[in-house]
């Protein structure tokens, strides 16, 4: 997968070195609703966030997770295709701008309508890897294809960075990112076989708007905990105002107040 202007061997580097990341203004009803849809599995260990805590400095033994990257289709422990990504490249979720899980969650959802087969080639084949500028080790997803796969990428989460939380247990992904492998920082051309070159050719030209396949992403993350033998949790009823030391964090970082209260009291709810 051409990686561009990415340099493999320092992206690991770059993302510890980043020291923009501030404390997580998530509160506790917050997690708690974020992560309800997988902390009824035994196996996984949800960690609030607290001071000492950074995307790129996580507790031992678990993984940041962003809050926008669960509402665009990151399911804990991850997708089959998920973790095939995240392991082959040596990448930990907090590498991943919300956008590329939107991309890769749609993917999956559109092969699944035009029951062509997952494979990491087809992936590489169509998609390839960006840094988001200001955030050290970062990565985005971006079209191949002349005509870009999918339309109508949000901008409604420019404050993602801010709202995270912690994940251990059997995820089945790397705790730290690694080097990711030359033979997936190369090109995949001259491995394609003659079915994902069908594939290719059923795909190519076209463009599917992302909110099609977002919102499927409710009932998947339904059908996911099924699968896994669990139940989805309650959501929790926030606190009544005043929101004490988060709400000032977060005005301080340019949310009014009354847009924080407002953001609060419909928490669970749609996003308009």
């Amino acid at each position: 997968m051409g990686g561009g202007d990415i340099e493999w061997a320092e992206l690991a580097t770059q993302f510890f070195k980043d020291s923009s990341y501030q404390e997580s203004l998530l509160m506790e009803h917050e997690v708690l609703n974020t992560t309800r849809s997988f902390r009824g599995n035994p196996n996984l260990t949800i960690i609030p966030p607290s001071a000492d805590l950074r995307p790129n400095r996580p507790p031992q033994g678990a993984v940041c997770v962003y809050r926008a990257q669960v509402e665009y289709g990151l399911m804990l422990p991850p997708q089959p295709e998920f973790r095939e990504i995240l392991n082959s490249f040596q990448l930990v979720p907090a590498q991943l701008s919300p956008n590329a899980i939107a991309y890769v969650y749609s993917f999956l959802k559109l092969l699944q309508a035009q029951r062509i087969p997952w494979t990491l080639t087809l992936f590489r084949s169509l998609f390839s890897w960006m840094t988001v500028p200001g955030y050290g080790g970062g990565l985005a997803l971006r079209s191949k294809t002349r005509k870009a796969i999918f339309s109508g990428a949000s901008s409604s989460h420019s404050d993602w960075r801010d709202y995270y939380f912690f994940v251990g247990g059997d995820l089945g992904i790397p705790l730290t990112p690694g080097a990711c492998p030359p033979e997936f920082s190369g090109d995949v051309k001259w491995v394609l076989g003659q079915e994902t070159l069908r594939n290719l050719e059923k795909l190519k030209g076209q463009s599917w708007p992302l909110k099609d396949f977002l919102r499927h992403v409710k009932n998947d993350v339904s059908l996911h905990a099924k699968a896994l033998g669990y139940n989805i949790l309650n959501e929790v009823t926030p606190p009544p105002p005043p929101f004490g030391v988060v709400m000032m964090m977060r005005a301080r970082r340019g949310h009014p107040a009354t847009q924080l209260s407002r953001e609060v009291a419909t928490e669970g709810g749609e996003r308009k």
